[in-house]
């Protein structure tokens, strides 16, 4: 259900996008085509998340969420990763006592999500993409 409900959302936001792209071609705007959203958009379904709710925290580079709210876009909230430090959890360390590894960097993963963004004086929704950082990982070190 969750995964009809996101592929019936980027098909409707790729619809947009065309559609504007047809438009920049042609040197006109289209703002005839409303998108209709349900209020539920986001929402999750329970069970999703079970084996993964936490790996985050279960990461040999743990991260923490940051929320970026934009009201007049779709999605309006989006979570990032932030990255908890800069060098990555030692895996030989114990549990109960995390060492971190110097020689393994953290470093954030970033992926481009395409959002909407309502443009007031057109008075229709904008889609572009956004970078969004979803998670850290572990590399090695740079050696300069």
């Amino acid at each position: 259900m969750v995964l009809l409900r996101k592929a019936c959302m980027v098909a409707c936001c790729l619809a947009v996008l065309l559609m504007t792209t047809q438009a920049n071609r042609e040197g006109k705007s289209v703002c005839n085509a409303k998108l209709k959203v349900t209020h539920n958009y986001q929402a999750v379904t329970p069970g999703v998340l079970v084996g993964n709710s936490n790996i985050h925290t279960r990461s040999l580079s743990p991260w923490t969420w940051r929320i970026n709210f934009e009201e007049k876009r779709i999605p309006k909230t989006i979570s990032e990763a932030v990255c908890s430090s800069n060098y990555c959890i030692d895996p030989n360390s114990r549990p109960d006592w995390a060492q971190h590894e110097v020689k393994l960097n953290s470093v954030p993963i970033a992926q481009n999500q395409l959002v909407l963004h309502f443009n007031k004086t057109l008075d229709c929704y904008k889609a572009s993409f956004i970078s969004v950082t979803v998670g850290c990982t572990c590399v090695r070190a740079r050696m300069e």
